[in-house]
């Protein structure tokens, strides 16, 4: 009964041993070699993100404007720019 039980104990053993293999998961070696090197003229690469960027700051800001104009002439916002230069009189106050 024992004997089988440590044959097979045996022989798993060694068969997990020999399929283990670490050099798979090692990282890899890279080196300064390795990293992406600078092509082109880089003013050229600015000035084509800078007018990408400036194109959705003016859309930004014209979106913007537009709600709170929309707002403002649909009457979802009060400014209170009305304010009278006099008190209104009103008797019952006393």
């Amino acid at each position: 009964m024992q004997a089988p039980r440590l044959l097979v104990s045996r022989l798993a053993r060694q068969s997990t041993r020999n399929n283990v293999r670490y050099d798979h998961y090692a990282p890899a070696q890279s080196s300064y070699n390795d990293l992406p090197q600078p092509q082109g003229n880089w003013k050229t690469h600015y000035d084509a993100n800078q007018r990408k960027y400036n194109a959705h700051l003016a859309l930004g800001i014209g979106v913007f404007v537009g709600s709170i104009l929309f707002g403002k002439v649909a009457g979802f916002w009060e400014f209170y720019n009305d304010i009278p230069e006099q008190p209104a009189k009103i008797d019952s106050y006393k």
